[in-house]
């Protein structure tokens, strides 16, 4: 019997750690494989062009066409060329190109849902056997127990967890870094006892001259390997540099003698590193000292951007400062390491306390330990001062000290399970208890108890984990009040919204890459022209982008659609137009005193001609606010001389004083009104004639400069016949015509009306037909409007009065004819159909031809 409970117990012990490898792999891999195509961040789409760009580059061999960012991002890159490729290779009959001509199509800054998450795949198998390996090392490195704790806090931590699932580099900066220390932390820990000697320096400071001497050289050798693999990642990784050396050099200061042969090692591990660099990166292959120096002073020039760094609003957030990483990474700890670092924290005090007070000896396992724990702290706290000196921040670059920091807790919840266990033991003892409870019995349901609680922490926040803010700290009630909230998550929301309700609008966003997988229309910034939709962001209203009036006042106007996150507010969806900056602050031409124009909103994304427009501008002004109201005017853009800027028409110039650029076709006065604080509004309406033509017109002030604004027309002109029902191919209408007789042509005016956005460019056809046989007699193809106004550039609702002029051919015979109209595809010649099937339109007229 106690033969096979041995046999049993061996069994066990040879499968433990590939069982419990397996469920860690498990347990990372499922919360970052979940719901993959849920929403994009805000840097993805670049990414999926980036490495679309990288693997063509390979595929021609152009080797040095493979530096596509300095970040490097090299690793992102290659493991989204890997999705790429695994994409291709399952959906080829669908896309129909040769994968070279395919990476080359992918636009930019708008990507498919499925290519998206075909190369989030690699990121998430990358970070998942990470976890694993990490795992392993650490059970060699400290004791199986840590090492579980430690790979279930990373595998689970929201953060990491969060990063790792998405096409970036902060994530595998994170894993090769966090190799790399587990590789240089391992070789340099004793595997044999000190030569009793002691007069060998390599022997006392380390493994280095031990029976393990070649298996610690491999380990450095690795150790730098993964480091290059991380300066391929990420710039901050450099920082491995300086740690390595003061890892390694720590040794020296116990016996001078030693440091030759420490430098060795350092030199070792540097080449492995710069080999490393060199060979993964093909287009170091062609520049073997040139790409490592451009990716050194790019890192330098990121890190010493002020002017970047300037830009940074801080509206409804504080500068933080200093304390930037302290308060951002303590809001994206899990509680487990937070608590766990507080006890760890507790135990080093009490153990040096012990060490410096006892009289016993000390385990020397125990103080090694402590020693390597240490170094892990001294990790996360160097790279966080690392970080801090520089002017770039963000909250994602703090994520390569969150292993080391998962290591010192992981130390710390155990070392509370021995005090908890060993009084525990005590006190049965005490009460003569037979077979006290051993430290064996229950260290199992302790590390169940502490993986379940952070399943627990994180599953709430599936599949948004970027919404996770330590709950120890406040959560959502205090995190938007101090960090900038918000990388994209919650506009896939906002776009799907759109999409349903609004397919066709002109909608201003932040992070438009974000909601263009899920929403057709078109995308501006959140201050572009003529736009029916505004899409304010919780980042960019934090920073008081574009301004704290602009965010003020469409607060006012109050939204309608909304996303909340896990008790987070993130977007918000406002009816358009936005406000335009006023003109009239142009560098040079701000005359104005208070009050003065800061900008302008148009109610409608057009001037609609024939109808009233109302137009608020918003003010800067002192109390008490004038009574006398405020004057717009419409005016042709000729009334402010645009010849010298760089925007559309150029620089704004004062109003002339020629005669006809004082020309006013509608004026409008208003009052200036305190909406709420620091927002003055005053609202003007101007009655548009119905004469006006189509364009841009000038927009005045009290005779100032203010703005533009673009006319359109978007209801019949009252002395054209009216026709209903005439659509083709639901996406333009007949709306209207008018024709005139003669003997030698033709005239027809026709008003088309789009039924939506984003139309083809058709031509327009108007043929004089035998009524009969339909023999064509004569025509005319055109563009609308000769080809000025092509239907591409209409939009919904939009009507385009058109004039077509058919000359009737000298020799016209005698008999029936018939007038008729429609439009075609001027590449294949396809023609629209009406409901009727019918491919064009009869005119009401029927033109008879007597013989003479």
């Amino acid at each position: 019997m106690n033969e096979q409970v041995t046999q049993l117990k061996d069994r066990w012990r040879a499968a433990e750690a590939p069982l419990i490898g397996l469920g860690l792999f498990l347990l990372a891999l499922l919360p970052r494989a979940y719901a993959l195509q849920r929403f994009v961040t805000a840097d993805e789409a670049k990414w999926v062009y980036r490495s679309a760009q990288f693997l063509a580059a390979l595929l021609r061999g152009d080797f040095a066409g493979m530096t596509v960012n300095l970040t490097p991002a090299v690793t992102t890159t290659w493991l989204g060329s890997i999705g790429l490729a695994i994409h291709y290779q399952l959906h080829r009959a669908a896309i129909d190109l040769p994968f070279a001509d395919w990476l080359t199509s992918l636009p930019e800054f708008r990507t498919e849902l499925d290519i998206l998450a075909a190369t989030r795949w690699p990121m998430v198998m990358l970070t998942s056997l990470s976890v694993v390996l990490s795992y392993y090392l650490l059970r060699r490195l400290l004791n199986p127990t840590i090492a579980l704790i430690t790979a279930a806090f990373i595998a689970l931590d929201p953060h990491f967890v969060a990063l790792s699932r998405v096409l970036g580099h902060d994530a595998p900066t994170t894993v090769f870094m966090t190799l790399s220390i587990l590789g240089l932390l391992l070789a340099i820990k004793p595997t044999s006892a000190p030569d009793p000697r002691g007069d060998n320096p390599a022997v006392s400071v380390s493994s280095a001259t031990s029976t393990g001497s070649s298996h610690s050289l491999w380990l450095l050798s690795l150790s730098g390997m993964a480091a290059g693999l991380a300066f391929l990642s990420k710039a901050p990784a450099l920082f491995l540099i300086p740690f390595t050396a003061l890892v390694l050099l720590s040794n020296v200061w116990r016996n001078s003698a030693a440091l030759t042969f420490w430098f060795k090692r350092l030199l070792l591990w540097s080449l492995a590193a710069y080999l490393t660099f060199a060979i993964v990166w093909p287009a170091a292959w062609v520049d073997l000292l040139g790409r490592p120096m451009a990716v050194f002073k790019n890192a330098f020039l990121s890190a010493t951007d002020e002017e970047e760094a300037g830009t940074e609003g801080h509206w409804l957030v504080p500068d933080l400062g200093p304390f930037y990483y302290v308060v951002n990474g303590g809001f994206k700890l899990s509680p487990l390491v937070m608590i766990g670092l507080g006890l760890a924290g507790w135990q080093l005090a009490m153990s040096n306390y012990q060490l410096a007070n006892s009289t016993t000896p000390v385990k020397s396992q125990s103080k090694e330990h402590n020693k390597i724990i240490l170094w892990f702290l001294a990790f996360a706290v160097l790279f966080t001062i690392f970080l801090t000196m520089s002017e770039k921040r963000s909250a994602r670059y703090i994520l390569p000290a969150f292993p080391a920091l998962a290591v010192v807790a992981a130390y710390g919840w155990l070392r509370l399970y021995h005090v908890a266990g060993g009084k525990f033991r005590d006190v049965r003892q005490a009460a003569q208890v037979v077979e006290p409870t051993t430290d064996q019995a229950f260290r199992p349901t302790f590390v169940i108890i502490l993986i379940v609680s952070a399943l627990v922490t994180l599953l709430p926040y599936a599949p948004y984990y970027f919404t996770y803010f330590n709950p120890l700290l406040g959560g959502s009630y205090t995190a938007p009040g101090l960090v900038k909230i918000g990388w994209g998550e919650g506009l896939d929301q906002v776009g799907r919204y759109l999409q349903r309700v609004l397919p066709d609008s002109r909608v201003g966003t932040a992070y438009a890459s974000t909601v263009a997988p899920y929403f057709e229309g078109d995308l501006s910034s959140v201050t572009g022209s003529n736009l029916e939709v505004v899409v304010l962001y919780s980042k960019q209203v934090q920073s008081g982008t574009p301004s704290p009036a602009f965010i003020r006042y469409f607060e006012q106007i109050g939204p309608i659609f909304s996303v909340d996150l896990n008790s987070i507010h993130y977007a918000d969806v406002y009816p358009g137009p936005a406000i335009q900056p006023s003109l009239g602050l142009t560098p040079g031409l701000d005359t104005f005193v208070l009050p003065k124009p800061i900008g302008f909103r148009p109610l409608t994304p057009y001037g609609s001609i024939g109808e009233a427009l109302d137009i608020d501008v918003l003010w800067l002004a002192d109390e008490p606010l004038p009574r006398q109201p405020s004057t717009v005017a419409l005016a042709p853009l000729s009334a402010f001389d645009f010849s010298h800027q760089g925007h559309d028409h150029g620089e704004t110039a004062p109003v002339s004083d020629d005669d006809e650029d004082r020309t006013l076709f509608a004026e409008g006065q208003g009052q200036l009104t305190r909406w709420t604080d620091n927002l003055i509004v005053s609202r003007h309406r101007l009655l548009l004639p119905p004469d006006l033509p189509r364009g841009v017109y000038a927009l005045l002030v009290d005779g100032r400069p203010l703005g533009e604004l673009e006319l359109r027309r978007f209801q019949l002109p009252d002395q054209m016949k009216p026709l209903d029902g005439l659509v083709f191919d639901k996406q333009i209408a007949l709306r209207g015509f008018d024709f005139t007789l003669t003997a030698d042509y033709i005239d027809v005016t026709m008003a088309w009306q789009a039924q939506t956005t984003h139309l083809p460019d058709y031509t327009v056809f108007v043929q004089l037909l035998e009524a009969e046989t339909n023999e064509r007699v004569a025509g005319i193809d055109t563009q609308p409007v000769k080809g000025e106004w092509p239907t591409s550039r209409w939009v919904k609702n939009e009507v385009v009065v058109d004039n077509y002029l058919v000359t009737i051919p000298p020799d016209f015979q005698p008999g029936v004819y018939k007038i008729i109209a429609g439009l075609y595809r001027p590449e294949t010649g396809q023609r629209l159909t009406l409901s009727d099937g019918q491919d064009y339109w009869t005119l009401p007229s029927t033109l008879f031809r007597e013989e003479e």
